[in-house]
């Protein structure tokens, strides 16, 4: 039996932790495929280079910023926020899941992933295909791709509280089914994916509640001091 944990509390600092990495690109690690939210730092700026006589004698590109330059700013543009660097942890945890849960974790409670990577929606798609009996054609099979990406967003979108959620019959329309024909069969390979989703989450904030909890545990032990008894004798075998 897990350990039991607020998952709902974990969901809300992985959305924080998922929010303060675009804001701060080059500052923390974790999301660099991930761009910035501000222009300015997307612009290439130069500066010119002045001979003795104040001519230009050429145009340099400014290096990025991509560090905090607290020594030399007493304000920085881009301040980080007070728990920045528990979230960078937070960040590189997540990373060092298995591929298709650290996928999923970014897409659910990052504002600014658009649509599930490649490796997610196969990973979904493979554990949906062990799971049918019958096999499908090849009209089926691009339609459970679609339903799969469907029920990434509505996924999140459930979790995050953002929106109404799409009704089976509304999705039943989407797909082109008739009522009957989605009730016999369809239903309940909607209700696969969303399971299978459930699982992905579930198997995503044990893995980072574990490791957090892992690694206090590591650190605990570290700070605790030796008794006395047992580093006099460590200190003699070592003269010895």
């Amino acid at each position: 039996m897990g350990v039991k944990y607020n998952e709902e509390g974990l969901r809300e600092e992985l959305r924080l932790a998922l929010l303060v990495i675009p804001k701060s690109k080059g500052q923390l690690e974790g999301f660099e495929n991930n761009g910035n939210s501000d222009a300015r730092f997307q612009r290439k700026g130069f500066h010119a280079v002045l001979g003795d006589e104040g001519r230009e004698l050429a145009k340099v590109q400014t290096p990025v910023v991509t560090t905090l330059a607290c020594k030399q700013f007493k304000q920085s543009p881009m301040p980080l926020c007070p728990q920045a660097f528990k979230h960078s942890k937070l960040v590189r945890t997540m990373n060092s899941a298995p591929e298709h849960i650290g996928d999923w974790l970014r897409f659910c409670y990052s504002e600014g992933a658009q649509c599930p990577t490649a490796v997610l929606l196969q990973t979904l798609l493979d554990a949906f295909y062990e799971q049918e009996s019958r096999s499908l054609g090849r009209d089926s099979q691009t339609l459970v791709k679609h339903l799969a990406t469907l029920a990434c967003m509505q996924k999140r979108d459930a979790l995050n509280a953002c929106r109404m959620q799409l009704t089976q019959v509304q999705v039943a329309q989407l797909s082109g089914k008739k009522q009957k024909a989605w009730e016999k069969s369809w239903a309940k390979r909607w209700q696969r994916l969303n399971r299978i989703l459930d699982d992905f989450d579930k198997d995503g904030l044990d893995y980072v509640h574990e490791r957090g909890r892992r690694e206090k545990t590591s650190r605990g032990y570290a700070r605790m001091p030796l008794q006395s008894v047992l580093r006099d004798a460590a200190r003699e075998y070592v003269a010895a």
